[in-house]
């Protein structure tokens, strides 16, 4: 439907207006009836390729394009006299007039359909963010349904019951805390740092709980930033590939370090110790956080290195 509208209403615009104009102005203006077919023809060619020469200018980047609109009315008006052939004073005013008229309808016909064109884009824009969204948040909910996670964590509280450990009840709370934390953050885009801390506390707790001393967690996360925003549930993403990835045992703990930088980004950081049985990693999750930020429009969003036996990722935070 855009393309039919920019294609027809030029040649609409450029067809009638002059039919208009000439049907007006008839009885006034000094030239023949028997030439007005001609003269009608040759203004709508010369009308449709001002249209799209003003479509080329307010597309061009460049210091001079509004010298160049200045230049569109003054061209018309010049071309129209050489076809009238007219010099009178009275039929030159009313040219310039028609001119200037006709340069202002067109850019302000041309500046609705732009309008339209970036609202339908940003609306295009929205639903794949939220698309998008909606697919990273329950592929992040289907692994923390997961079976295997719920029932290792079970067999890890059935474990702290039997010993009268005295963190079975904290266990509980933040298997239950995490469960619904992340289903309550399910329909949001970002969320703010203080609350996708929350929900890495509770994974982390599980985690720790199940694995003891064979996980070391290094939070240092400066609390002016609390306030702003990450995509949902990207640090929890982050730290489970680290699990997911990485042997971990007492002797060889896996240490995650989650530190925040100057340039307002969120670092998570840990020892290279892979997994003997593990297959070649896909690094969907992190090209899923790439697309997240570069659907709202946020630039380097995400940054991956390895270095000195470290995997380094920097999230962008949003303010």
């Amino acid at each position: 439907m855009k393309l039919k509208i920019k294609t027809i209403l030029p040649i609409a615009i450029a067809l009638i207006l002059p039919a208009l104009s000439f049907y007006t102005n008839t009885a006034k203006m000094p030239f023949e009836n028997e030439n007005i077919f001609v003269r009608w023809l040759v203004t709508s060619v010369t009308l449709y390729g001002i249209w799209h020469l003003l479509w080329y200018l307010s597309n061009l980047k460049s210091k001079y394009k509004y010298g160049y609109f200045l230049l569109i009315p003054l061209m018309y008006y010049g071309f129209a006299m050489l076809i009238a052939n007219q010099f009178e004073v009275e039929f030159q005013l009313n040219y310039i007039v028609r001119s200037i008229f006709g340069w202002a309808l067109l850019l302000t016909i041309q500046y609705a359909i732009k309008k339209q064109e970036d609202n339908s884009k940003l609306q295009i824009e929205k639903e794949q963010l939220q698309t998008e969204n909606y697919k990273v948040q329950l592929k992040a909910l289907h692994a923390k349904i997961d079976p295997h996670f719920l029932f290792n964590s079970l067999n890890t509280l059935r474990s702290m019951v039997r010993q009268q450990h005295l963190n079975s009840e904290k266990f509980i709370v933040s298997l239950s805390d995490f469960y619904r934390q992340a289903l309550k953050y399910n329909e949001n885009t970002t969320i703010p740092l203080s609350e996708e801390l929350e929900v890495l506390q509770s994974y982390l707790f599980v985690m720790k709980s199940r694995n003891e001393e064979a996980i070391l967690v290094d939070l240092d996360i400066d609390d002016s930033l609390f306030h702003h925003h990450l995509p949902t549930l990207a640090l929890q993403v982050l730290v489970e590939n680290c699990f997911k990835h990485n042997s971990m045992t007492k002797k060889m703990p896996l240490q995650i370090e989650i530190k925040n930088t100057e340039d307002f980004y969120i670092v998570v950081s840990n020892n290279i110790q892979p997994k003997i049985e593990e297959e070649h990693p896909s690094g969907l999750g992190l090209d899923l956080l790439r697309k997240r930020y570069e659907l709202m429009d946020v630039k380097d969003g995400v940054w991956v290195e390895k270095k000195d036996g470290q995997f380094i990722v920097k999230l962008k935070l949003i303010k």
